[in-house]
């Protein structure tokens, strides 16, 4: 009985030692794990906190999402310059190429000088057709002298630009929504400068976007068209050109010594009557 009341006291000392040393553990692994989840960031910068605690479809929406703001976005130009054997005929030719490729010409320019016609013209056409318009004008009859081609990557600018408005639009929201609890006339100025500065900063923005977004949508080709009609070869043919041209040339002459006379007859008038006179009065001193 003694033995009995001697042993029981030690067990229970020993089991409660055992206890709070598997307490202790089970804290320190708890606290462990709970140190490990908050040290593991997602891609968004959120702590993960449980493998439960989020939707199972919420990975494949971020996937669908990537390709729309990764898609790249590409401006192309080019310059080519074409020399005709009938000016006319190409530029027809040109016209209906255009047409037909959804393209139009943003400026027009057309010079005519002595031997030779010539059509500046800036073309705007769908990207998807940009090649197409240079294969097709390679593959005419006409002989194409010079070509350049450039292609520039706007993507960051690009899609700067909409975070930027984004942003911007957020901001100008919720300054709109604070209009209604000012609490004075100075903080309900204040307010509307800061609206009025956000509105002038999203239309810039807007413009800006809008611009870029058409020369994406279409490339521009810078075109030269001209035909050299003196550049003829030699022989009989081009003596009777050059004797052509020096009576052309000779006509033009007398017109314009002509036109030089009657541009000064008052001077001539003055002159011959102002020699009449001198001469009239001469005689009559001698006399």
């Amino acid at each position: 009985m003694k033995i009995t009341n001697i042993l029981t006291p030690i067990c229970l000392l020993i089991a409660s030692c055992s206890g709070g040393r598997m307490e202790q553990h089970g804290v320190a692994a708890s606290a462990d794990l709970a140190i490990e989840e908050m040290a593991v960031p997602n891609m968004g910068g959120e702590s993960i906190q449980s493998r439960s605690s989020r939707p199972v479809a919420e990975p494949e929406k971020t996937g669908e999402a990537t390709p729309v703001q990764n898609e790249v976005k590409i401006i192309r130009t080019g310059n080519i310059s074409i020399e005709s054997k009938n000016i006319s005929e190409s530029k027809s030719n040109l016209d209906k190429l255009i047409k037909r490729l959804g393209g139009y010409y943003e400026q027009e320019n057309t010079t005519t000088g002595n031997g030779y016609t010539s059509f500046d013209l800036t073309v705007r056409i769908p990207q998807n057709s940009f090649d197409s318009l240079i294969t097709d004008i390679e593959g005419g009859k006409d002989k194409v002298t010079n070509k350049s081609v450039r292609a520039d990557d706007v993507s960051l600018q690009y899609y700067d630009l909409e975070s930027r408005l984004k942003s911007k639009r957020a901001y100008l929201d919720r300054y709109q929504k604070m209009v209604a609890s000012v609490k004075s006339v100075k903080e309900l100025l204040e307010i509307e400068e800061q609206i009025r500065q956000l509105q002038e900063e999203i239309d810039s923005t807007e413009a800006t976007l809008r611009n870029l977004s058409g020369q994406i949508q279409y490339s521009t080709m810078q075109v030269s068209l001209f035909e050299y009609q003196a550049n003829l070869p030699s022989g009989s043919n081009s003596f009777w050109v050059r004797t052509k041209e020096a009576f052309a040339f000779g006509w033009n002459l007398i017109e314009n010594i002509a036109l030089g006379i009657i541009g000064v007859w008052p001077i001539m008038l003055i002159t011959v009557v102002g020699a009449t006179a001198w001469r009239g009065y001469k005689k009559r001193k001698r006399g």
